[in-house]
């Protein structure tokens, strides 16, 4: 269960995943669809449908959002105005807003209580429903190795245990729960959020600029306000100066002014900042340029640090034993994503999760067909002999760990130079430019390293011609056939170009 669904109520969870469901199906799904894709009952269907109707009427005025059944088929409507993401982060919020995990989860944390009374207390609910929630609270932080707590002393938080961990659990909480819809730092100075970002940043979205800021503002409280500061050993501190020499993290001049007040070191102050550094590249994917990222992960390896040397011959020897070519860009990109994995191992555990892994499956049914699949047994066994027998013996197979380096390596298959373009003949009789008009149009849409063209059907994996093509037995797998009759109407070529992204689909991934 991910970090968003595990602060709904199992009511709130079913309704908020029925409507990411509707939302794409524009011509609507039928209860027995939502019974098979939701794994539901009809009568909790129905319940949930109603329910989701108010929801929605509730969170968007005017019925710029609404659910409605028209001929058996239930359909979402989203006025123009919204877009579809905002609705989906904005009912999102609205699901974990209103149950009591959230309520007690908020006031943790902003505010210190002595004891759970006290806590119970302020926000209203009985002694030992606080308990219970604190109880399943701390269940899902213990493999991040913090948790809630009301020591006896005088304590700034009830948020327990190493900083670093705390920190890089939070930056994922905030994100996950708010996703920009709200300001969630409602006791934390406008001004954090308006202080210009400690680190260079490339070209990001509008989103990736708030999740930056979130971080920020947290950092911040956290360093001022809670007094918290982050200790982390020389051995970690090695790998992080070397992104810190590229592309360093200074936070902003008001910010040390007020450290200095509270005799902060500038030891304490670098090493906060090269977290920072790290946190913010580990949760933001872009935030060093491509050109920064190619300095980084030259230093990296010039280094000769421990793991570097483990990540360089680990890539390679996958290369070699999958037989995978990869371009200077690709090879710079993919070193710099495993490095970053075996950091996180390296320092936060191997028994800590990604739980960012979560937030990619699917969270209702038991099975459902994923992608990875295809490869998942061949690379995670890769990657796990690896891992242990080199450098992290105590590393469990089924760790979510090891599935994210081996979804690391599924993207260096899948970025591999020597992959084969699907290949395509084209047979147009109407007129003598009829053939030129179809390729020059599907070169520009799928690009050339993508489709080769060839004349030869029985090397063809696809066939686009308006007459009937007689395909020879000699042919080992016969090409699928598309019949293309009018080149100028749109609806036919945007039929086309769905035909061969199922089939790009189908062979790339």
């Amino acid at each position: 269960m991910t970090m968003q669904t595990l602060l709904m109520s199992r009511n709130e969870r079913q309704q908020f995943e029925l409507l990411k469901q509707l939302i794409p199906k524009k011509d609507g799904m039928t209860a027995q669809e939502i019974m098979d894709s939701l794994n539901l009952s009809l009568h909790t269907v129905y319940r949930y449908e109603k329910q989701l109707a108010e929801g929605l009427s509730h969170v968007f005025e005017d019925q710029l959002v609404s659910l409605f059944k028209e001929n058996g088929y239930y359909k979402i409507f989203i006025d123009n105005s919204l877009s579809v993401s905002y609705v989906i982060d904005k009912m999102g919020l609205y699901y974990i807003q209103i149950s009591q995990q959230f309520s007690l989860s908020d006031a943790l944390f902003y505010r210190s209580y002595a004891s759970v009374e006290a806590l119970a207390q302020e926000v209203n609910l009985s002694l030992s429903h606080t308990y219970k929630i604190l109880k399943r609270m701390n269940k899902s932080f213990e493999p991040f190795n913090i948790s809630i707590a009301f020591p006896d002393k005088s304590n700034r938080t009830n948020i327990v245990g190493d900083e670093k961990n705390v920190r890089i659990t939070m930056f994922y909480i905030y994100w996950t729960i708010y996703k920009g819809i709200e300001w969630p730092f409602y006791h934390a100075p406008n001004s954090f959020s308006e202080l210009e970002p400690p680190i260079k940043t490339a070209q990001l979205s509008p989103s990736q600029k708030t999740r930056l800021i979130y971080y920020q503002t947290f950092t911040y409280w956290q360093i001022i306000y809670r007094k918290e500061y982050i200790s982390i050993s020389k051995e970690f501190l090695n790998y992080l100066e070397i992104f810190e020499e590229v592309s360093p993290v200074s936070f902003p001049a008001q910010i040390k002014e007020s450290l200095h007040k509270n005799q902060v070191s500038e030891s304490v102050i670098h090493a906060e900042e090269s977290y920072f550094g790290f946190l913010v590249r580990f949760y933001i994917a872009n935030i060093d340029s491509f050109e920064d990222k190619v300095l980084i992960t030259t230093k990296l390896i010039a280094s000769k640090l421990p793991l570097t040397i483990f990540a360089t011959n680990l890539l390679n020897d996958f290369l070699k034993r999958y037989s995978v070519v990869l371009t200077e860009e690709n090879y710079v990109l993919n070193y710099y994503q495993i490095i970053f994995n075996l950091l996180y191992i390296q320092f936060f555990g191997t028994h800590v999760p990604f739980s960012q892994t979560l937030d990619e499956k699917f969270p209702c049914l038991e099975t459902y067909t994923d992608l990875f699949d295809t490869d998942k047994d061949e690379l995670t066994q890769f990657v796990y002999e690896n891992l242990s027998s080199k450098l992290f013996p105590s590393i469990s197979k089924s760790s979510t760990l090891v599935e994210y380096l081996a979804k690391l390596f599924y993207l260096v298959l899948n970025s591999s130079v020597n992959q084969q373009p699907l290949k395509v003949l084209i047979q147009y009789s109407k007129t003598i430019y009829g053939y030129d008009l179809i390729k020059n149009n599907l070169s520009h849409t799928f690009g050339e390293n993508v489709l080769e063209f060839t004349l030869d059907i029985l090397e063809a994996d696809i066939v686009i011609s308006d007459s009937f093509e007689l395909i020879s037995d000699e042919t080992r797998n016969p090409p699928s056939v598309f019949y293309f009759e009018y080149p100028y109407d749109t609806t036919s070529w945007q039929d086309l170009i769905v035909f061969i992204s199922k089939r790009l689909y189908s062979k790339f991934l």
